[in-house]
């Protein structure tokens, strides 16, 4: 258990009133990890999931940052308006958009595109609207709301790539799963908290199974070549930010050089770069 404490992932609820960098250190104090991180940035008021990482973990939260992301939040009219005048706004926004970060921001004021890949009105009850936005990672709401004419009144992020707000846990939670484990050695709690890395990056990724050779080499600083692919587990595209797995352990991130459809068919060649190699247990 310490070791899964000091590299693993927590999904955290975020709550409001703090910025994130404050409760992943909090979180971090509460189960005694050497090192934390946490991906995509949400603003002190924004409540929701918060992937936090621990010890190497943290060197795996950009490959999940990078994820499409989903919203509920309100946004605040001057005017009232229809269900129907706020869907005509909505439906000019979809699609790839110009933003340029807002003022509170850290980042560099400068425009960028995003693509908003959904925008649905859920509710409007006199200058408020309720809607859920599916956006590129680095998508700003509260700049969206005000492109549209309005202002963001309350946000929460539902979804990060394929991790649903269902499995998102509260610092509440972390401390009572971390208090039994510490006064009555019972892990049942943390176990169900914690999630290994292996574990996550299968899920926010397409795997790729190698040959324990193959994994060796890796750890040596050599590239993924066609005899050490085992097992294709998913279909991929070239481009694609791939894990890669022996039959019993996680490696490591790529990036492949060619399609599936083309590496099943390779007898030679190197077929991905690596991007991250994940110590293995010691």
């Amino acid at each position: 258990m310490e070791y899964a404490i000091n590299d693993g992932f927590i999904i955290l609820d975020k709550p409001p009133k703090m910025i994130c960098h404050e409760v992943t250190s909090w979180v971090k104090k509460i189960v005694g990890a050497k090192k934390a991180g946490h991906a995509g940035t949400l603003d002190p008021d924004v409540t929701g999931v918060l992937p936090i990482g621990f010890g190497p973990s943290t060197k795996l939260l950009p490959f999940i940052a990078g994820k499409r992301k989903v919203y509920v939040g309100i946004a605040y009219f001057k005017k009232e308006k229809t269900k129907k005048e706020i869907e005509e706004i909505f439906s000019k926004f979809i699609g790839e958009i110009e933003q340029t970060p807002p003022k509170e921001s850290a980042v560099a004021k400068i425009k960028r595109k995003r693509r908003i890949y959904g925008l649905k009105l859920l509710e409007v009850e006199a200058k408020r609207a309720l809607f859920c936005a599916d956006v590129e990672a680095g998508t700003y709401i509260r700049v969206l709301c005000r492109d549209m004419g309005g202002e963001m009144a309350e946000l929460r992020r539902i979804k990060v790539g394929e991790i649903t707000e269902k499995e998102a846990v509260r610092v509440q939670d972390v401390i009572d799963a971390m208090w039994l484990w510490r006064e009555k050695n019972d892990d049942s709690l943390i176990k169900k908290i914690l999630i290994p890395p292996g574990e996550m990056m299968a899920r926010v990724m397409k795997r790729i199974i190698i040959k324990e050779g193959a994994a060796k080499a890796l750890l040596s600083g050599a590239q993924l070549m066609a005899p050490g692919v085992e097992k294709i587990q998913e279909e991929f595209e070239k481009g694609e930010n791939i894990a890669l797995y022996t039959k019993d352990s996680f490696v490591g991130v790529a990036k492949a050089l060619y399609s599936s459809h083309e590496i099943k068919n390779m007898k030679r060649g190197q077929v991905a770069k690596t991007l991250r190699i994940h110590p293995p247990k010691k």
